[in-house]
């Protein structure tokens, strides 16, 4: 131990490289490690790393860790992002909106974007997380099915001190980097759209209410009914939908629209009704929430709030972009897009008002 301490940590490390201990590209272990096991202080592991990168030894990337340089060394700059979907159908178009419009982004910081679909399921999430860090990702963008659940698969990609950005849902206790669309702006949109067809006997309809999402489309509506002086209840509220009870509901005039979730419900919604006997829109006004792209391909086209898949996509690229570079801190900041309303014939004006 003659000599500076710094002198001997880098010593050390050297030795490891030049005898193979530590091979090009490797990944040393990170400054508290190394404090541990050099028994010194971080200002002594930060000298020595820092003489050993001005030497060529190692490559220090930032948010990332040191790596040794030599043949491997230049995956680590490589350039990743992956995009983990734990996705219902992965033919949906909406996801592949969102993925062209973060691709779109990605390439224009020379970043590649890689595509993981983990189906639903937490282990397959987390072992595409663990592929993707044994890649040396730069970051994530990920879209939970439930966000909740997923929660050890944050604080997994947390403790690799990798950057990471939810899309389209998020956990509200558990503050992240986000990209969404205004929800609950759009529901109060669609619920005053009804209320102005002379509609008073409005249902909200959900799909997954467990989704923050969700909640706060049903809060828009809920905000859009009170202010139009309309009563909310607990029968506001359909999380299961018996449509035996609520096709006798509409027939008896006890309810005469219907706000979904989202388009995937309302289609559904119309499906199911019609084969009832209820008729769409003189019987009941249907409302959606996405503008999916067959919305107005329908028997039926579906009244709807149309968001920007493809700009949620961008956003939630640009903003990892910003975190990567450090440029961004704090890991709460959302992004939201806009939304609109799109009319179609499964709205009219209330024939019984």
């Amino acid at each position: 131990m003659n000599g500076p301490k710094y002198m001997t940590v880098k010593q050390a490390l050297q030795h490891q490289i030049q005898t193979g201990k530590l091979r090009p590209g490797d990944k040393l272990p990170n400054e508290e490690e190394l404090m541990k096991q050099f028994h010194v202080s971080g200002i002594t592991i930060r000298k020595a790393m820092t003489e050993l990168a001005n030497e060529g030894a190692i490559t220090r990337i930032k948010r990332k860790g040191s790596f040794v340089n030599g043949a491997q060394a230049a995956d680590h700059s490589s350039h990743l992002i992956a995009f983990i979907l734990s996705a219902e159908d992965n033919y949906d178009v909406s996801y592949m909106k969102i993925i062209k419009g973060a691709q779109q982004v990605a390439a224009e910081f020379n970043y590649s974007l890689i595509v993981e679909w983990s189906n639903e399921n937490l282990a397959i999430e987390q072992s595409s997380i663990q592929k993707m860090l044994d890649r040396k990702v730069d970051g994530f963008l990920i879209y939970p099915f439930d966000p909740i659940q997923s929660k050890d698969n944050y604080l997994f990609i947390e403790q690799n001190n990798i950057p990471y950005l939810l899309v389209d849902r998020y956990n509200v206790d558990h503050p992240s980097y986000f990209s969404g669309c205004n929800n609950y702006d759009g529901a109060i949109l669609a619920t005053r759209e009804l209320i102005r067809l002379k509609h008073t006997k409005i249902k909200f309809a959900s799909y997954h209410f467990f989704l923050h999402s969700e909640q706060e489309r049903f809060a828009g509506y809920c905000s859009a009914m009170r202010q139009a002086g309309l009563p909310v209840t607990d029968d506001n509220l359909l999380t299961r939908v018996d449509y035996v009870a609520l096709a006798d509901s509409i027939l008896k005039r006890n309810v005469t629209a219907l706000f979904c979730c989202n388009d995937k419900l309302a289609i559904e919604m119309i499906e199911k009704l019609t084969d009832r006997g209820v008729r769409i829109p003189q019987d009941v006004s249907i409302m959606g929430f996405d503008d999916w792209d067959h919305s107005g391909n329908l028997s039926i086209g579906l009244s709807t709030v149309r968001q920007d898949f493809e700009e949620i996509g961008r956003n939630a690229a640009n903003l990892l972009h910003q975190v990567i570079q450090g440029k961004t801190h704090g890991g709460n900041t959302k992004i939201l897009s806009g939304v609109s309303l799109v009319i179609r014939e499964s709205t009219c004006e209330n024939p019984y008002a």
